[in-house]
């Protein structure tokens, strides 16, 4: 048979059976005295193996190895280990693809019920929502605006384990607690526009407050935040630090790098 009939009756193309060629999986045949190249059910036999095999998640690189192995010792032992590794891989690949599916269920499950499609937990996405838009002061509006995002990357960068969001659900969702932060918050508001030297005692009256609030947090999430707040200490030490794009109102600016410091010094002295 030609190549055409070939890769017709295994159900592929002209294009497939001469790339296969190119890589050696399928030897080519003998050409006839008309110049035609003439296959055998040998070769249908090997070029729908190698069908199969690729369809079956098998690399092309690895299917020699599949075909030598009925022949060769020493190639079944490598086939043992490629076929393991293939499905160690598969099983990787399976719990990406549930862990994507139960995200998109709980993204659906959320929008049905009219909710925000947010990584945060919904309580805490309503927590915001609330101070948010029960802010009549701009400034402060603004400031919880910047906190949640800054809590969504948090939750985007996959370091925060659940019991640190929780913790800061449980603060800003229990009337007491969530009372005093957004007291703190509004401090923090109101130092806009202040010139640092002027403000320096409400700046660490307030930074002292947001410390208070952030090692809650800390002591009930693994440390996540301490371990951040050292890393950025050293970097705001060295003047490397992106405060000033992240906060461009210096007495604000100033008060979180006050409280980086104290989280930071504070999980040193717990080490």
């Amino acid at each position: 048979m030609r190549i055409g009939e070939l890769a017709a009756a295994a159900d592929t193309t002209v294009r497939t059976v001469r790339h296969y060629h190119r890589l050696g999986l399928l030897p080519e045949p003998p050409r006839s005295s008309n110049g035609y190249r003439v296959y055998s059910l040998e070769d249908l036999v090997r070029l729908m193996r190698i069908r199969w095999l690729a369809r079956s998640g098998v690399p092309l690189g690895a299917i020699p190895t599949v075909v030598g192995a009925a022949h060769d010792g020493e190639a079944r032992d490598d086939l043992a280990a490629d076929l393991e590794a293939l499905i160690a891989d598969l099983d990787t690949q399976l719990h990406a693809l549930e862990g994507k599916r139960h995200a998109l269920a709980v993204m659906l499950d959320g929008h049905s019920r009219g909710e925000a499609i947010s990584p945060l937990p919904e309580p805490l996405v309503r927590a915001f929502d609330e101070l948010i838009d029960g802010e009549d002061d701009p400034r402060t509006r603004e400031v919880f605006e910047h906190e949640r995002d800054s809590w969504e990357i948090v939750a985007l960068s996959g370091q925060a384990p659940q019991e640190f969001l929780d913790a800061a659900t449980s603060v800003l969702t229990d009337p007491a607690q969530r009372e005093s932060v957004v007291a703190l918050y509004r401090r923090f508001g109101a130092l806009a526009g202040r010139a640092p030297v002027d403000v320096a005692d409400e700046v660490e009256a307030v930074a002292a407050g947001l410390t208070g609030f952030l090692t809650v947090l800390t002591d009930r999430g693994d440390g996540v935040f301490a371990e951040w707040a050292a890393t950025a200490a050293g970097h705001a030490a060295s003047g490397e630090s992106m405060m000033s794009e992240v906060l461009p109102d210096p007495a604000q600016r100033a008060v979180a790098i006050r409280v980086i410091a104290m989280v930071a010094d504070a999980a040193g002295a717990q080490r």
